[in-house]
């Protein structure tokens, strides 16, 4: 889920926080890894894990029953860049594939509660909510990027302009790879931005451009625009996504930011399981889920 790809060397790298999903038979299972990485991973279900100096070979469980299990494997933050070299299980089994569900934001979305605190894709919502439907998901978000360009910091590229580059800012970059939309194609898009972004004119064009462009790149895909948790741009997304019949979450008064954020802005870990479950329940309301 989200964006892989394939190296020389025949490892794949994970940008953004991307995931993948696989079911296997055996009594243990483990990756073998290219570089030292931020891994999150569960095993049938079980327990997020988290290892942040993941490196080598990774025992992802071991003593299990001789039988079917599952296995989550994630990106685990912004710029964690997992070089998987190989899993090894007994033996790899077709899985069912489940509806994909991609989240596109910023520090909230990719997992950032505060200094010293447990920032990760687990703690965010975006990895909580398509847990509680049901669906497969990714997210591609990092901390400080706005919608306009020119805006947010340090990336001042504008999701506009970064959703269809590989990978997310790196200090120092230079002649990022084009990302091909076509090889990742999810069933929904949950956006959340506008936080970063300031009172500019060029915010409700550069929104409007984005939903044309995710529509473009997935003509069937179910798109879904919250408001801020700040209600930064409220109003200016609910007119825009008026105008392209997308989905519209208003998130106004889900948390209070006096007491359910680190610092006005970005919410505790129990404020986003608040509002995992608030967008579930939003979401079964608008669309129909399989």
């Amino acid at each position: 889920m989200g964006r892989w790809q394939p190296q020389p060397d025949g490892s794949v790298v994970g940008y953004f926080q991307s995931g993948l999903e696989f079911d296997f038979v055996g009594t243990s299972v483990s990756v073998t890894l290219g570089n030292t990485c931020r891994l999150l991973y569960r095993v049938d279900g079980g327990p997020v894990q988290r290892n942040i100096t993941a490196s080598g070979t990774v025992v992802l469980a071991s003593g299990l029953e001789n039988r079917r299990h599952s296995v989550q494997f994630y990106s685990e933050y912004q710029q964690s860049f997992p070089r998987v070299k190989y899993f090894e299980v007994g033996q790899v089994v077709p899985a069912a594939k489940r509806p994909a569900m991609e989240f596109v934001g910023d520090s909230i979305s990719v997992g950032y509660i505060g200094p010293g605190l447990v920032n990760s894709l687990g703690s965010s919502f975006s990895y909580k909510t398509p847990e509680l439907l049901g669906l497969s998901h990714n997210t591609v978000a990092f901390g400080g990027i706005a919608m306009t360009p020119g805006f947010g910091s340090p990336d001042k590229s504008g999701m506009l302009n970064r959703y269809t580059k590989l990978s997310e800012y790196v200090p120092g970059e230079v002649n990022v790879p084009e990302w091909d939309t076509s090889r990742y194609v999810p069933d929904y898009v949950v956006i959340n931005l506008g936080t970063n972004d300031s009172t500019s004119p060029d915010f409700k064009p550069a929104y409007l451009a984005f939903l044309r462009n995710v529509r473009g790149y997935y003509p069937d895909v179910t798109i879904i625009a919250m408001s801020p948790f700040n209600t930064n741009h409220r109003d200016e997304i609910a007119e825009v996504v008026g105008t392209t019949g997308d989905l519209f979450v208003d998130t106004t008064g889900w948390i209070d930011r006096a007491t359910e954020t680190t610092d006005g802005t970005h919410p505790t870990i129990a404020a986003h399981n608040k509002i995992a479950g608030k967008l579930a329940a939003a979401i079964q309301q608008l669309t129909p889920l399989p």
